[in-house]
């Protein structure tokens, strides 16, 4: 903020590599479904990458902007000033005008600086950069699928996995509350993945994106694996994040059997469709009662594939065989488990993600994540560090509490 008040601000909405602005497009499929009283000063604003919000109250003049503009996801946002996200920048060796990607489905570029722009506005801390920056990179992969994810009437959204020594670094909860609320880096990191989403590659509610109801999980889903508590090698053994997609995120109190028999219903319906690859978060308690019976991670994945079967008289009759693949077919594999028996939840065992999740309590809570679309994904990217990391997150930390010293 300047001495006046004012806000030198870095606009976090996209740019095509043609120059065009996504807004435009926006504005248009805006008014198209009738939205334009939600947006409306969509398009409207300075074309140029630092705008100056000025007045008195810049700070809640921005938030009115932002909102009308639909550069948010209806909750307040950090204003991203160019201090702001300088600060983060200083925790990646990579320069500002790197691409990393088109975001689809309008394809606005995503430089680190856009993508700064955006964490910062999420709430994130300068040193989750890093992480957002990898997990932009997941989603990025063509086999995420992003257009299809952003465009769907499905209610999927990603869901971020982090791993390594940078999760306890920056505190992303893998314990009690994992996915729940009172956790700044699992909250801020998903979040500003969706914001990247929303404002780099358009994907607004009911003008490009048509999911038919949502799901919390749209607003932030991350988490940390639990791997102290874990009995088997983690998803990944260094730093990195993993994304896989999440349609819904289905509680199971108990153990292998309650887990299987969630997976073998409905839920699993266009995760089998489109053989997709679910993700399992289970309790350290169940993971620890496997591991006293001798169980290995392919040994649970085996008994979930075997135990978690759609019945093949539900399968038959569902509203998916009736009206969604009638006249074409299942994928081959579905085809001919049904020859025999049940439907599994997916492919092959290997395709079920199994990550150790959660408080230690005797009453386990564990969470199913049914799959959608095509091609299966479970993305992997490394979280790539600068070479001063650790200087700057004791720098960081230091200043971050002198400001609460008295």
């Amino acid at each position: 903020m300047s001495e006046d008040g004012s806000l030198w601000i870095v606009l976090p909405t996209g740019q095509q590599a043609a120059g065009g602005w996504i807004d435009d497009t926006l504005k248009q499929r805006a008014a198209e479904q009738g939205l334009s009283a939600k947006v409306p000063l969509a398009a409207d604003f300075p074309r140029q990458r630092i705008e100056v919000v000025r007045g008195p109250r810049a700070e809640d003049r921005l938030q009115e902007l932002f909102l009308r503009r639909g550069w948010s996801d209806g909750l307040p946002v950090v204003p991203p000033t160019v201090a702001r996200v300088k600060q983060a920048l200083a925790f990646t060796d990579r320069v500002p005008t790197e691409v990393l990607g088109e975001v689809e489905p309008l394809k606005g570029l995503a430089t680190v600086e856009k993508v700064a722009a955006n964490a910062v506005m999420a709430g994130c801390r300068p040193e989750y950069l890093p992480v957002v920056l990898a997990a932009v990179e997941c989603v990025l992969d063509p086999d995420f699928n992003m257009r299809g994810v952003q465009t769907t009437d499905e209610n999927v959204t990603p869901m971020l996995i982090v791993n390594g020594p940078v999760a306890r670094e920056l505190r992303v909860n893998a314990s009690f509350g994992a996915l729940g609320p009172g956790w700044q880096a699992n909250a801020a990191i998903g979040r500003a993945l969706r914001l990247v989403m929303h404002n780099i590659g358009g994907g607004w509610p009911g003008a490009v994106a048509f999911a038919g109801l949502g799901q919390p999980g749209r607003y932030t889903l991350c988490l940390a694996e639990n791997e102290a508590q874990s009995p088997w090698a983690p998803l990944q053994p260094t730093s990195a994040v993993t994304v896989t997609r999440a349609e819904s995120v289905i509680n199971v109190t108990g153990f292998l059997p309650e887990i299987a028999s969630v997976m073998g219903t409905a839920a699993s319906g266009f995760g089998i469709l489109w053989s997709g690859r679910p993700t399992v978060l289970i309790a350290p308690a169940v993971a620890a009662d496997c591991a006293r019976r001798g169980m290995s991670k392919d040994d649970v994945r085996r008994y979930l594939w075997e135990h978690g079967r759609w019945r093949r008289e539900d399968w038959q009759k569902s509203w998916l065989t009736e009206r969604i693949v009638a006249g074409r077919r299942w994928p081959d594999w579905v085809e001919e488990a049904a020859k025999v028996g049940d439907i599994p939840a997916a492919r092959s065992p290997e395709d079920i993600v199994l990550v150790v999740a959660g408080g230690d309590i005797p009453i386990p809570q564990n969470a199913y994540c049914p799959s959608w679309g095509f091609p299966p994904a479970c993305i992997t990217r490394e979280v790539r560090l600068p070479a001063d990391w650790t200087t700057l997150l004791a720098d960081v930390r230091e200043a971050a509490a002198a400001l609460v010293e008295k």
